[in-house]
């Protein structure tokens, strides 16, 4: 009912109205999944919960796909467009193994998530340099507050971290990697449907967790708790998220959908607030506000 209830609320909507909407949505997505991975991390080694998280991913995408509207289609597909999908699978290796290495060690999952604004600045450069994609001033200036406050909250999240960390180190190859695989989804958005990325997407990683759990002879089972914590994560991560990605990508540039999920470390500090007790620092709520503003001014900017 609620897929529904979203469904005919983003069909009322003009074109990039959708883009933003469902940027906004795998916004929301997206922060859950440092909250609900977080959790599970601290519980089990990373090669557990990348195979037990990615596999459940399998599971939820796989339900969509066999739905009539779903959107999973390779019969029209070309060798260029297999080999697409095999490009973005290694990329997809190195840049969510760093992503939740990164998560693993770092003692906030807001600090990850805050550098994980460093992407939506490569996007923007590579969607200004590849695929040609404009901003309009207003957006330019929501643009330049948003990054600018991602880069404040990202110079120092807490009192016993800096920006120059283990995390830090692992997010700027992570971030690398997803910035270009973004650019390559969006060049090819049209022919290779959201449900195919993100169902490729996770047939990678769960393969190369269930190499790691085999080479280093770790066990399949797993505390309920960290179980609980993976399914719901990876329904609103590798699922819902990837998704809700790729479908903003259909009705505005890339560089557009990223500044708005650069808002992710906002909704992750909070979360992490509540559910860790980890206080937000003064840079992190003025750096979030900055942020916030951007967004605003980009999204409601004058005609």
């Amino acid at each position: 009912m609620q897929e529904k209830n979203i469904l005919s609320f983003s069909l009322s909507m003009k074109t990039s109205e959708k883009g933003y909407f469902y940027a906004f949505l795998a916004t929301i997505c997206g922060s859950m999944v440092y909250l609900f991975s977080k959790a599970a991390l601290n519980e089990v080694s990373l090669p557990q919960f990348g195979f037990w998280w990615f596999l459940t991913a399998i599971f939820w995408n796989s339900l969509m796909a066999l739905h009539p509207k779903g959107g999973f289609s390779i019969k029209k597909f070309t060798r260029k467009d297999y080999r697409t999908l095999i490009i973005m699978g290694f990329i997809e290796l190195v840049a969510t193994s760093t992503l939740y290495a990164a998560i693993a060690v770092s003692v906030n999952p807001a600090i990850p998530s805050f550098l994980r604004n460093l992407e939506y600045l490569f996007i923007s450069v590579l969607g200004f340099v590849l695929l040609g994609e404009r901003l309009g001033k207003w957006q330019l200036t929501g643009a330049f507050l948003t990054l600018s406050g991602a880069f404040i909250i990202s110079l120092r999240t807490s009192p016993d971290e800096s920006f120059f960390t283990a995390a830090s180190g692992l997010m700027l190859i992570s971030t690398t990697f997803y910035a270009a695989r973004t650019i390559i989804a969006k060049k090819h958005i049209r022919e290779i449907s959201p449900v195919v990325l993100s169902i490729n997407r996770a047939l990678f990683l769960m393969t190369l967790a269930l190499f790691f759990m085999v080479s280093q002879n770790l066990s399949f089972i797993i505390p309920t708790t960290a179980f609980i914590n993976i399914m719901a994560g990876a329904f609103v991560g590798p699922f819902l998220t990837s998704i809700f990605q790729y479908s903003a990508l259909k009705y505005i540039e890339a560089s557009k959908a990223a500044i708005v999920q650069s808002t992710t470390g906002m909704f992750v500090m909070l979360g992490a607030f509540f559910l860790f007790a980890i206080l937000p620092t003064t840079v992190q709520v003025i750096g979030g506000l900055i942020a916030i503003t951007g967004v605003v001014i980009m999204m409601f900017k004058k005609k």
